[in-house]
């Protein structure tokens, strides 16, 4: 692929320098657009309309500054949906050119969801109207050209900000920063596995409560609410207030639902400023890819006309506030609470391991006595045939801002990445305990272990991992001094979401080589989901997700039958046509 329409943000050396991952990640490319049907001349260097020494940014800010913040919102509504499922819908806010149309990556005119929702941010951060009106440049917000090149633009300023701070030295903290930004939204949050993980470990029991006691209604309902919201901001950028939902639901939740994800467009402004301000604080200048989203906190927008209504910029976030951000919800709760969530982590990993590989039995850990101290295992002692195969400590702690995006993460989050070194820690101690013949547990030849997290702590950073493990030899020189090497096996650094990509494309045969082959120097820095893939013999039918969100979300089911009538009835109508 030439410059001219899609020039990538790093070097090819930089690239190569990644351990031959390049290809997870999205090179950051020019639009290519239609020239628009103005006087204004565009090209693949978005600077070439404006005088000649104009910064990047200066002409991003006053485009934006310039430019109603509800119609851009609604152009970058227009846009994602463009690219998702329900594209004709966009054909009425926004013109195009045909190649747009439902376009996928790769495309010389898709445009990245995660470079779009910077665009968001930058426009909730812009003070508004600040030139007068005579020498205001708006976009035409209903203009594909346009919208082109103003995330050129963006772009363009995180191009020249990345030739500032990244170099072959600094390139592969980079990575981990890119993936903290791509990944989730190439995974998404509108699947099933998402929705009934986050439901199961934090929309139960005491979590449960807690949530009811704090919000005044339950996990079910404003999961159901949080639904009916997300299909409704699909539908259109204008919507009025939602006023019910296709099944039964406490009264006042729709309501509680929508103040809980939704938030006045001037309100929204002045806290996404107050955001970004918190975290430059404590991280100091932070480059504009970077800049935290305040949609991951409340993803829908009010703002006042002749009436209120209500856009949601990306549907799917309502989602991800009512599942990954159930978390969010129990912070300021008792530690007993907190302590349930961690065990149901550790009961969903020995649950989906069995629903996807029966051949395996997987056991809680085991507490036994230790220099007159009580003592366990690894959470997850993974038996075949009788015998440990594998061995996971899970850690259901999550990500913070400074441990996806600060420039040094072990140093930025130390207390959160300390807890993935003590993981380690615990995995050797175990090993060591077997050997020494404090605890009797039968290991088979080969055992792997691995440290299992809710959330990708090391993804693509070989440095990251090399210094957990060096804080767990530190750990093990205090606590554990009798430790040998040979205990101090090679650990994984894998996320649940991993672990069930690897499960549901993989014999046990496959699971287990897949382990061990990731802890091959060739392999330092992949994730288990890359060496599954480079591995091959990959399977022709990817296994079903082994749940059903049903299991504690009442309403499920019925929802659930009622799109598949809607989609029996839409096929039907197209056959006959």
């Amino acid at each position: 692929m030439d410059d001219d329409g899609y020039r990538a943000t790093t070097s090819r050396r930089a690239m190569e320098a990644s351990g031959g991952q390049s290809s997870v990640f999205i090179k950051s490319g020019f639009v290519k657009f239609m020239r628009p049907p103005t006087p204004v001349r565009f090209s693949k260097n978005p600077m070439d309309m404006y005088p000649k020494g104009t910064k990047a940014l200066a002409a991003l800010m006053k485009r934006l500054s310039d430019t109603d913040d509800v119609r851009l919102l609604v152009m970058i509504w227009a846009m994602h949906t463009l690219q998702g499922k329900r594209a004709a819908i966009a054909r009425n806010y926004i013109r195009f050119p045909r190649e747009a149309y439902n376009a996928q990556i790769g495309s010389l005119y898709f445009a990245p969801k995660w470079e779009m929702e910077t665009l968001v941010t930058l426009t909730l951060n812009t003070p508004k109207y600040v030139f007068p009106a005579h020498v205001r440049d708006p976009i035409d917000t209903e203009e594909f050209s346009h919208f082109a090149h103003l995330l050129n633009l963006v772009k363009k300023v995180e191009d020249d900000e990345s030739r500032q701070h990244v170099n072959l030295d600094t390139i592969m903290r980079e990575f981990h920063k890119l993936g903290h930004r791509q990944f989730p939204w190439q995974t998404g949050w509108d699947n099933i596995a998402s929705v009934y993980r986050h439901i199961f470990i934090y929309g139960d029991g005491p979590c449960a409560k807690h949530f009811e006691d704090t919000y005044g209604l339950s996990v079910s309902d404003f999961v159901g609410c949080a639904f009916a919201l997300y299909v409704q901001m699909g539908l259109s950028p204008f919507n009025p207030a939602l006023e019910a939902v296709p099944f039964a639901v406490a009264d006042g939740a729709i309501a509680k639902t929508l103040a809980m994800v939704s938030q006045d467009l001037y309100r929204a402004r002045a806290e996404s400023r107050a955001l970004y301000a918190k975290f430059r604080n404590s991280l100091g200048p932070i480059p504009l890819a970077y800049h935290p989203s305040y949609l991951r906190m409340k993803p829908i927008i009010r703002y006042t006309g002749a009436k209120n209504h209500y856009i949601a910029p990306f549907p799917e976030l309502v989602l991800m506030r009512a599942t990954v951000g159930l978390y969010y919800d129990l912070i300021g709760a008792s530690t007993s609470v907190m302590n349930h969530a961690r065990t149901r982590f550790e009961v969903y990993a020995r649950e989906v391991i069995k629903a996807y590989c029966p051949e395996f039995d997987p056991e809680p850990a085991i507490k036994y006595k230790h220099k007159n101290s009580d003592a366990e295992t690894p959470d997850v002692l993974l038996k075949r045939a009788g015998q440990v195969v594998s061995v996971f400590e899970c850690k259901a702690t999550k990500l913070s801002f400074q441990a996806q995006y600060g420039d040094d993460p072990a140093e930025d989050a130390r207390d959160q990445y300390k807890q993935i070194a003590n993981a380690v820690f615990q995995l050797w101690r175990f090993f060591s305990h077997v050997r020494r013949g404090i605890i009797n547990v039968p290991l088979a030849e080969e055992v792997n272990a691995v440290v299992l997290t809710m959330e990708p702590w090391t993804q693509t950073s070989k440095e990251l991992r090399k210094k957990m493990i060096e804080e767990a030899e530190k750990i093990a020189v205090v606590k554990e001094p009798e430790m040998t090497e040979a205990d101090k096996r090679t650990p994984l650094f894998v996320s649940i979401n991993e672990l069930e990509y690897v499960l549901g494309h993989s014999d046990g045969d496959q699971m287990l080589a897949t382990f061990k082959t990731a802890t091959e120097d060739r392999y330092a820095g992949w994730g288990a989901r890359e060496v599954r893939r480079d591995l091959g013999n990959m399977p022709e039918k990817v296994k079903r997700y082994p749940f059903t969100p049903g299991a504690f979300l009442p309403w499920w089911d019925h929802a659930e039958t009622r799109a598949r009538d809607r989609l029996a009835v839409a096929k039907e109508t197209a056959e006959e046509e």
